[in-house]
């Protein structure tokens, strides 16, 4: 019995040993205590941090006020343990340095030294005060862009009303600066009678995912040749990607002197090279209209207003764009040509030779009506309007509304494309017209309406795989010519693997095409002297 209360009481000391060793009391078994890392730099915005800490004791843990920490104590374990550290943006003016110091029962301890620099905002802007220093900058003869702008780029952080600036049109985005709207809109509210009118006079750099919203209004005696956009009046070699505009652009012209108006949804006239992709001119806020006096005539695009002239050698890609406003054109001189497109209205490119294209539209759609009065003569298109340029249009279409009025001059309007030079060669493929284009009785002058294009081309151009739909609607009364594919075009034009559906009305007598009554002049042009050849790969729709 002696014997046993000995072993017992040397075991219970044995175990007190052992259960000391993480206490003040005993110096004889050695502390574990590893903390990694020791130091730790969070950047000026914060984030999450975290660390380990392995010890054979219980431990705890304490920090700066401005830090979090997932865990404040644990008991003694063989496992390493991960600790996130969780900090805030630095508001402070200067750096700020704290510790996180983890301790055991006996004294023993690490530190973790922390440190973060202030936080400073991104360049860019923020406010309405921003862009009108910008637009000061700009103005200067060597501008200094650093306070806003970085590796080249300047990115808008808000949505801003800049109604009240009176600082538009800003001088010129420069071709090495790049403008990133993140998303974010901006508000216009611009009115004059100068000769630019725009959020810039001149683009010639980038500008990427910005929403436009607000009004454009020009009115009064112009004195020369007017350019008008809700982004930029002009633009040179620049690229747009994303663009939205919702700015309702507005025209209103008591000019009796000849002068040539360009309003564009974003851009009134373009030349040494254009790149649009994915930009939109919106139906809810936006449409761009144009009346005008004797004295007036117009180029008007839902999206770009012209493109290009005679001395002009860049390339103007479109691609994915669209245009779902509406756009009236009344224009009251009687010697110039009109132009309206519902994404382009006019396109002039000195380059008509060669494999490469010099004007290429591709998988754009619209669907805003576009409304012909007064007594012009005018050529437009639900996609692009007048075309000088070696072309490639693919994959577009247009499901709106175009109506003319009755007038003494020539009208020549297509669903696609109106009027092509017969200088230049193109090739219009894949292309879809469910729209519909009515002529008001009692004209007198020549009408050419076609569901593609409406008249022209040269020998070498080809209308392929494009087709008409039963909504696709026709009219034409007394003079000039009408067809399904083209109303007019030259003897040696292509029209291939094309098909046709919907309704032609020539002269009042409407025919609704089927398979049983197709006959190839429906597709390629009813009327006086329509040279147009249909291939026999064309023919009846019946999708």
């Amino acid at each position: 019995m002696k014997l046993s209360n000995l072993f017992l009481t040397a075991l219970m000391t044995l175990f007190a040993v052992i259960c000391a060793s993480c206490t003040p009391d005993n110096a004889n078994v050695e502390d574990i205590l590893e903390v990694s890392p020791l130091s730790i730099q969070v950047a000026p915005e914060g984030g999450i941090y975290k660390f380990t800490v392995k010890s054979n004791c219980s431990w705890t843990a304490a920090c700066e006020s401005w830090m979090s920490l997932s865990s404040y104590s644990e008991p003694a374990s063989d496992a390493i343990v991960t600790v996130a550290m969780t900090v805030g943006k630095n508001s402070d003016e200067g750096m700020r340095s704290g510790k996180v110091v983890v301790t055991l029962p006996t004294g023993t301890s690490e530190t973790i030294s922390v440190a973060q620099e202030p936080f400073a905002a991104p360049k860019g802007i923020y406010n309405a005060t921003d862009i009108a220093d910008i637009a000061a900058a700009l103005s200067e003869e060597n501008p200094d862009l650093s306070k806003w702008a970085e590796n080249g780029k300047i990115v808008v952080y808000d949505d801003i009303d800049a109604v009240s600036l009176d600082c538009f049109p800003i001088s010129v985005l420069p071709a090495d600066m790049e403008l990133d709207g993140q998303g974010h809109s901006i508000t216009i509210s611009i009115s004059s009678s100068d000769t630019k009118v725009g959020m810039f006079r001149l683009l010639k750099g980038t500008v990427r995912n910005l929403n436009l919203l607000g009004t454009v209004s020009v009115t009064g005696e112009l004195k020369a040749e007017t350019h008008i956009g809700a982004l930029a009046a002009d633009a040179q070699g620049a690229t747009l990607e994303n663009v939205h505009n919702y700015v309702s652009v507005n025209v209103d012209v008591t000019n009796t002197a000849k002068v040539c108006v360009i309003p564009g949804g974003l851009i009134g006239k373009a030349s040494n090279g254009l790149t649009m992709t994915g930009c939109v001119n919106n139906s809810d806020h936006s449409f761009v209209s144009a009346v005008a006096a004797s004295g007036a005539y117009h180029m008007i695009g839902g999206l770009v207003g012209a493109y290009g002239g005679t001395s002009d050698e860049g390339v103007c890609t479109i691609t994915g764009c669209r245009n779902t406003g509406s756009i009236t054109c009344s224009g009251g001189d009687q010697k110039e040509w009109n132009y309206a497109g519902g994404i382009i209205s006019n396109v002039q490119n000195s380059v008509q030779t060669g494999d490469s294209w010099s004007y290429i539209l591709k998988d754009c759609d619209a669907s805003g009506d576009i409304s012909i009065a007064g007594v012009a003569k005018t050529r437009a298109g639900g996609i692009t309007g007048r075309v000088n340029a070696c072309n490639r249009i693919e994959g577009c279409s247009y499901s709106g509304t175009v109506t003319l009025n009755a007038a003494a001059l020539e009208r020549n309007v297509g669903g696609i494309g109106s009027f092509q030079e017969k200088t230049c060669r193109g090739l219009v493929t894949d292309c879809v017209f469910s729209g519909k284009i009515i002529s008001e009785q009692g004209h007198t002058g020549k009408y050419f309406t076609g569901g593609i294009l409406s008249s022209g081309c040269s020998a070498g151009t080809v209308i392929e795989n494009c087709r008409t739909t039963k909504d696709s609607y026709i009219s034409n009364y007394v003079f000039g010519n009408i067809g399904m594919i083209i109303s007019q075009g030259g003897s040696a034009l292509t029209v291939r693997n094309c098909r046709i559906a919907g309704t032609l009305n020539k002269a009042g007598e409407e025919i609704v095409l089927s398979a049983s009554n197709y006959n190839p002049e429906y597709a390629g042009g009813m009327g006086t002297a329509s040279k147009t050849v249909v291939d026999p790969s064309c023919g009846y729709n019946a999708d």
